[in-house]
């Protein structure tokens, strides 16, 4: 059913402002299963949360869910002979995460098993084998170019330049190495 440019508006700042309270409502359920776990990771999670979460592909997931769920809905009320502004306040009415609508109890329940199931350990993983990889494949890249290049006496006199090239060889390995075990997490993760 095509809504009004004015409706359609309505609908999409409804959409946004309450996707983000389902995603704040299913986050404290998440922060209070991760505070027994330790309040240092409490605080890491929140500072990384409060800066994503607002652009986050979740948040814009949710505010497309709840936007097609609202004009599913209007679209029923409609065909029920309610016009479209009243069709648009009483779905705003029942998809306000109070409306405590079947429609909201399933959004909520989406969000809370997102944020139930979210492993912060994946992710801390997939750093710690960048770093590592990056690191070794710095060390080992400038290792190597040192020796090859003559060793102590030949590096100030241009040896230096291959230990730069090792060391920048061996952090584009170190980066290449992470990606391939960020591969291997985020699979592991979805089975």
């Amino acid at each position: 059913m095509n809504f009004s440019q004015d409706i359609k508006q309505q609908i999409d700042e409804f959409a946004r402002e309450q996707s983000q309270n389902y995603l704040d409502a299913a986050e404290m359920t998440y922060m209070e299963k991760i505070r027994f776990k330790t309040d240092a990771a409490k605080q890491k999670l929140d500072a990384k949360l409060a800066r994503f979460k607002s652009r986050s592909e979740q948040a814009v997931d949710a505010q497309n869910d709840l936007t097609l769920y609202m004009s599913d809905y209007m679209s029923d009320l409609m065909s029920n002979g309610l016009s479209e502004q009243e069709a648009f306040e009483k779905a705003k009415e029942e998809l306000a995460v109070s409306g405590g609508s079947d429609f909201g109890a399933d959004l909520q329940e989406r969000y809370r098993k997102y944020y139930e199931d979210l492993d912060i350990g994946g992710y801390e993983a997939i750093g710690l084998f960048y770093g590592g990889f990056v690191t070794l494949g710095l060390v080992l890249g400038g290792l190597i170019g040192f020796i090859l290049s003559g060793g102590r006496q030949e590096f100030a006199s241009g040896g230096w330049i291959d230990v730069v090239i090792g060391a920048g060889v061996g952090v584009l390995l170190g980066v290449a190495c992470g990606q391939l075990s960020h591969a291997i997490i985020v699979k592991r993760a979805r089975k």
